[in-house]
């Protein structure tokens, strides 16, 4: 951490960003992934224009409460990134988009939806055209290629040229690689102050519960520092299946792969800085909860300050490169996008946490608790 949450400076939409380049428009975007309110692509240049190695493109959908980028990216810089050491941090910029691209991209996005290409729960939302005129350059944190196989002569040969390898990986996203990358939110790692004495579930286990999701990692258990604990929260981490492109080494089959990793995760977990980190800023951040800072009102606004700080720490996500030759892991924190509170948050965040005291989330009384057999410790 390099400076302390008591003197969290708030951004402005008045940074000075004429420095700012402009992404050309002869530039190709590949669809990656899409979450609620972005779209990744990865990006192709024609030779001899402006090349983005090992970065990935984040484009802003058009919903009525998202910040524009800019705003967004002051928010990052003087706000987010500050609370966490630069190391962890997922490297982002700011590059403009031309209009004529953010409006072919609506095109394709359209195209995908037409050939069933694109998840049936984004179907319908699109890239802001209108207000917004800059996207996100991200570090792509995908697993590195295995250098190119020569089936002529079954031997391993490097790539031609760095330039035309990576225009390469446009297309063949499926390369071989012995490297996974694994994706996940650690969510609530301290339980919220908002939780009745008594409580036997995290906010974030009793959540899932009264929303019938599918039951997953205990946060409280991921950030415990005991070996046990964080073993069984990794076991809900480690992707069930092999990915297709990753090669394990000769003789091992994906359940002995599956327990190295585990094991290298749990040792990263345990004996890194991160989940320390995360829990130190839950609780400075956020040491009322929500029902207490709804309580408050605007009059106390630098403790509203910190909460929205808190939420937004609370969603972001790890992004762990795992290499099964080396047993590195690299992990960068990203997905830093401010909470503000507006459009009813407030009333949301505190009824939520009505909703999961009176209806006996929190404790385990509800119909069929015992049943589900979820339970965590502090």
């Amino acid at each position: 951490m390099t400076t302390s949450t008591s003197v969290i400076v708030a951004a402005t939409a008045h940074d000075d960003l004429n420095h700012v380049p402009t992404l050309p428009p002869s530039t190709t975007l590949s669809y990656l992934a899409e979450g609620a309110a972005n779209v990744i692509y990865r990006l192709s240049s024609p030779p001899g224009a402006p090349q983005y190695p090992n970065q990935l493109l984040r484009l802003r959908k058009a919903l009525p409460s998202a910040q524009p980028n800019k705003l967004a990216y002051a928010h990052l810089l003087h706000t987010f990134h500050p609370l966490f050491p630069a190391h962890l941090l997922l490297p982002t910029s700011l590059i403009r988009i031309p209009p004529s691209l953010l409006a072919r991209e609506n095109v394709a996005l359209r195209e995908l939806e037409a050939a069933g290409k694109r998840p049936a729960k984004r179907v319908g939302l699109y890239l802001e055209e209108v207000d917004e005129q800059f996207g996100f350059l991200i570090m792509d944190m995908s697993p590195h290629p295995l250098p190119l196989l020569d089936t002529t002569t079954a031997t391993i040969t490097p790539p031609p040229s760095p330039g035309l390898f990576a225009r390469a990986l446009a297309f063949l996203p499926n390369l071989r690689t012995r490297q996974l990358l694994i994706e996940f939110k650690p969510k609530w790692v301290v339980q919220s102050r908002s939780a009745p004495d008594g409580w036997r579930r995290c906010r974030t286990c009793a959540l899932r519960l009264s929303k019938a999701q599918k039951h997953s990692f205990c946060p409280l258990d991921l950030a415990s520092g005991d070996e046990e604990r964080v073993r069984r929260a990794v076991g809900f981490i480690v992707p069930q299946k092999q990915p297709a492109n990753l090669v394990l080494a000769r003789g091992m089959g994906w359940g002995e792969a599956q327990g190295v990793i585990r094991e290298r995760l749990v040792r990263f977990v345990v004996e890194g800085e991160m989940m320390g980190e995360l829990v130190r800023l839950h609780g400075e951040l956020d040491p009322y909860g929500p029902v207490a800072v709804h309580a408050m009102g605007e009059r106390e606004s630098g403790v509203r300050e910190r909460f929205v700080s808190a939420m937004t720490v609370r969603d972001l996500t790890v992004f762990l490169r795992v290499d099964l030759d080396s047993g590195e892991v690299e992990a960068r924190i990203g997905d830093l996008d401010l909470k503000t509170g507006e459009a009813g948050k407030w009333a949301y965040w505190a009824g939520v946490e009505g909703k999961l005291a009176e209806e006996g989330y929190y404790e385990g009384v509800e119909e069929g608790a015992e049943e589900k057999g979820v339970w965590c410790r502090p």
